[in-house]
């Protein structure tokens, strides 16, 4: 798990998804890049630049909004024109437990998905805050490819500006890890403690939850692995 967190990362929520098997270099995730903030937008397009961003995955977004930004931000406005921006306006304000809702979310899942199946990386995942809808993204990339439920909130806790340490001290690791803790349950139907068995379950997610084929899974794990 790559936890190297920079004051440019702070402010930005800026960094890879890095788990397991992944190559290094292909997926990012943050938040959103236009904030009308412009020494923070600025930092913002240098980080995208050196990571050589080439396609955006726009979790808050509808397709109306993202040519609204694409007039303030020059390298989101080459993208969207060349096909490499899809806004999946995802809202996460509802329970995993409720069936239609999580269907409408694991649809949307599965748009965003396909469009990154058809198109070249590096990938940037983003939301608002780059915390939530964001974090639930990266946390099932990573469980995908090995990572524990241990190492997903460490990462989610970054994304809210906590010291691992302390947090563990605080409990913050309980408090606010608790979000992630329980969307991913509700996805393994439970069965979260089974750490032998993660893996396999997110997979499972993948294919009866967000209904990617099994082809469509190998070609997003070929294309993110080593």
């Amino acid at each position: 798990m790559n936890n190297k967190y920079s004051k440019e990362n702070e402010i930005t929520n800026f960094r890879e998804i890095k788990a397991g098997n992944m190559k290094s270099g292909i997926i990012y995730r943050g938040s959103h890049p236009f904030l009308k903030d412009k020494e923070r937008d600025e930092i913002y397009s240098k980080l995208v630049s050196d990571a050589g961003i080439n396609c955006v995955i726009n979790m808050a977004d509808n397709s109306n909004d993202l040519d609204y930004i694409a007039n303030f931000v020059p390298w989101y406005n080459t993208l969207l024109r060349n096909g490499n921006v899809t806004g999946l306006d995802i809202q996460f304000d509802f329970d995993f437990f409720n069936q239609f809702a999580l269907d409408v979310f694991n649809y949307r899942l599965r748009q965003g998905f396909k469009f990154l199946l058809t198109h070249n990386g590096p990938y940037l995942i983003h939301c608002n805050a780059g915390a939530d809808r964001t974090g639930f993204i990266a946390a099932i990339i990573e469980l995908l490819f090995g990572a524990g439920i241990n190492d997903v909130i460490y990462d989610y806790l970054l994304s809210y500006g906590k010291d691992i340490a302390d947090a563990m001290e605080e409990d913050e690791y309980f408090i606010t890890g608790r979000n992630i803790y329980g969307q991913i349950n509700a996805i393994v139907n439970g069965r979260i403690e089974d750490s032998e068995n993660l893996q396999v379950n997110i997979e499972k997610y993948f294919l009866n939850g967000i209904m990617l084929t099994a082809e469509e899974l190998e070609i997003l794990k070929r294309k993110l692995s080593l």
